[in-house]
This record gives C-alpha cells, structure tokens and sequence, in this order.
C-alpha cells in the first residue's frame, strides 16, 4: 500500500509542461493571463465564466461543454478571430506547471483507444457485456497474420474485437450501435489527467500557427490578483 500511495503521488507531480516556453515566476509557477471586463475579481469561477461567455469563447464550447475559464500565456497575446480582448480589467493566475496537461500532444495518451475502451466498459451496461465476451488483441503472445484487425492497428494490444458475417473483423469500441456513446475526447482526457495527475486545466497551442503561442483553461476555482499595469 505504501508503494501504491508513493507512486500515485509521483504522477501527481509529473510536469509535462517542463520544456514549454512559458513566463515562471520565483517560485516555479506558470503566470497566466486573463483579461475581463468585470472588476475587483479575486478568483475566477469556471460556471460563471462559462455562463457569462462571450462570442470569442462559445465557439469552443461546441466542442467540449466544461466550464471553463480561458487564459493567455504571454503579456499583449490577442485572440485570433478578434484581436484585443474588450475590458478594462487585467489579471494574472499563478499554476504548478504540474497542473497543467498538454491536452494538444497528450504525452500519457489519455485519448488512446484503450482508455476510450475503458471507459465504455465502465459507464456503458451493454458495452461491457459484449466487451468480457469479445477476444482481445495480444499481439505479445500471439501471432496475427498481416491481415488480421490487431495488425493493421498500431498500439491494439487489448482492443476488444469481434467478427461480424460478411463484415469481417471489427474493433468493439467501432461498432455503430455505441457511436453516440462514445466519451467526448477532450471530457475523457481532462477527467484521467485530473484523476492520475492533479491536473486542474489543459494548455496547448493557439490557433495562430505559432507553437510558442499558448492558450491554457482551467476547470477548478483559482484565486487571482489584478495586474498593477496595463496587459495591453
């Protein structure tokens, strides 16, 4: 139990985000900012800022639902579609770089196919009873010909399949029945990467090209001071 206990809380503490070009402060905290034109805030509140949300945000929730709240990694960074944020109000956040999850490279795979497997198996009745039935992928011990599913699949080891008359082989977690579902991606890595790592938001690359550009949300309530100058 020792060992478990000790091994859980060095994934906790796993930086990811180590090599990332990101401002730090003394103390070896990512500085995040956020620009409102609300004043006087002294933490920021995913469901509010989620309810409040502006048009330059809704388009991303169409994708992921969380709530969540939207920051800038650099001092004068413009959003892509807008440019300056309106508001008159600027702040900064200070996070453990462990608490942030590259959501963009995903470095523990937490979007592989097996984690989606695992998930269905767990949250979906009839998923899983055809999941203990089904043969799984096990290229270690057996021997697939270049024609069988878990050959023609890189990383299939434990991928549930099954064979379908005139279909042929078939990935359980394909099967048409359980498309609509399927996890949202984005809602499956950030539930592991919190379970496993402590992480409380993701970051990763703004939509400008530039892959020193970032852009980090947060899902959990974080405390805030209000920049003594302008970020603009």
């Amino acid at each position: 139990m020792k060992f478990i206990n000790e091994w859980k809380q060095f994934l906790k503490e796993e930086n990811f985000i180590k090599d990332f070009p990101l401002e730090m402060d003394e103390d070896g905290n990512v500085i995040l900012y956020h620009v409102s034109s609300t004043a006087n805030i002294t933490e920021f509140r995913p469901a509010i800022a989620a309810a409040n949300a502006q048009n330059y945000t809704t388009r991303d929730y169409v994708t992921w639902d969380r709530p969540r709240v939207f920051f800038f990694t650099k001092r004068g960074q413009q959003d892509t579609g807008i440019g300056e944020i309106p508001g008159k109000s600027f702040y900064k956040v200070k996070v453990s770089p462990d608490k942030l999850y590259p959501v963009a490279t995903d470095p523990a795979q937490l979007s592989a196919r097996q984690q989606v497997q695992e998930y269905m198996a767990e949250h979906i009745p009839e998923f899983n009873e055809k999941y203990e039935k089904a043969q799984k992928c096990d290229s270690a011990n057996i021997e697939y010909n270049e024609w069988h599913i878990c050959s023609k699949v890189e990383d299939s080891n434990g991928l549930a399949w099954y064979e379908k008359r005139f279909a042929g082989k078939r990935f359980l977690i394909d099967d048409p029945k359980f498309h609509s579902e399927k996890p949202n991606v984005y809602e499956l890595v950030a539930r592991l990467a919190e379970e496993r790592y402590g992480a409380i938001g993701f970051i990763y690359p703004q939509e400008s090209g530039d892959p020193d550009t970032m852009i980090a949300v947060i899902w959990r309530p974080i405390e805030t001071s209000q920049l003594e100058d302008n970020f603009y």
